[in-house]
């Protein structure tokens, strides 16, 4: 109530509670000079400045630079909370969408996988561990009229900023253990571990599987290539791991298989987008006209309507 308070003291409108984070409460809330935003609200004394220059690291090229992370508009500090104004995603998160148990087809994960891939990308080139990717920090989000669904990597709270990008860091203990990579697990918060970028792609693997006591492929898992990668991605050793540079050239994504499974919805969605650029729409991305890119809003719903009874 007291967070709530703080924001309608500064003119916000609070529309709902969309969920709690690493560290803090997310609200929906609505101010004329912003629009509509997520509004977190964190407590001084759980607030680490280390989001906020991550924020400010990732915010110096232009949003359409990479679409797939939230981004900060701006913070406010008060006597014992902060205010951190975040992008809303209108379509809930990644967690969400597992939570249906509805089956997610492959063409929809090649997707889903590519987006992401390119986010983390984006943000280890400026040097950032995220170091907490898991489905409850990927936010789904449909720009008005697009016909097209974006994953963006959210919640920037335990950030590891590196300050040399060639060598690997001490890690503390941080994350969501189901999503923690070994090299930080094993520590066990008594000391820190070494580790680099490969804790993300772990923990990417584990959004595609999640580690029974006995590793073995289950039938569900037909495909070859998504197989391999995910051995790869989920290797125990990082010095083993794969790379996301070698990733994005893995047979899962570049296959003569892969490219025929894109589908018409998907070429028609980067063709609209690129007349929308001709046009003179300054939103579009280079990654809004590649076919390979783009997740239909339509198969987002078709996901989520198997759960809808049928009306005879």
């Amino acid at each position: 109530m007291q967070d709530i308070k703080l924001l309608e003291s500064e003119n916000f409108q609070v529309l709902k509670d969309l969920g709690h984070g690493t560290s803090g409460i997310v609200f929906l809330a609505h101010r004329q000079e912003v629009g509509l935003v997520a509004a977190k609200v964190v407590s001084n004394s759980k607030f680490d400045k280390v989001e906020w220059d991550a924020a400010g690291i990732l915010n110096k090229d232009p949003p359409e630079t990479c679409p797939y992370i939230v981004r900060n508009i701006l913070a406010k500090q008060f006597e014992k909370s902060t205010v951190i104004l975040l992008e809303y995603a209108n379509l809930g998160t990644l967690y969400d969408l597992i939570q249906t148990g509805n089956e997610i087809p492959l063409t929809v994960i090649r997707t889903i996988m590519k987006q992401l891939l390119t986010g983390l990308n984006y943000i280890h080139s400026k040097g950032i561990i995220h170091r907490d990717i898991k489905g409850g920090n990927i936010m789904l989000h449909s720009p008005l009229g697009s016909g097209r669904v974006n994953c963006k990597i959210a919640d920037f709270g335990v950030v590891k900023i590196k300050k040399d990008l060639q060598q690997s860091t001490l890690l503390s203990f941080a994350g969501t253990p189901a999503y923690m990579a070994p090299e930080v697990f094993i520590t066990g918060g008594i000391q820190k571990g070494t580790g680099d970028y490969e804790v993300d792609v772990w923990s990417l693997g584990m959004l595609l599987f999640i580690l029974n006591e006995v590793l073995i492929r289950p039938a569900s898992i037909q495909d070859d290539t998504l197989w391999n990668l995910l051995t790869l991605m989920l290797s125990f050793d990082r010095k083993n791991r794969i790379s996301i540079a070698q990733i994005f050239e893995h047979p899962f994504f570049t296959s003569e298989y892969a490219m025929t499974e894109i589908s018409v919805k998907q070429r028609k969605l980067a063709q609209s987008a690129q007349i929308a650029q001709q046009n003179g729409d300054l939103n579009i991305t280079s990654f809004d006209m590649d076919p390979s890119y783009i997740f239909p809003f339509k198969e987002l719903k078709k996901i989520h309507d198997r759960n809808k009874p049928e009306i005879e």
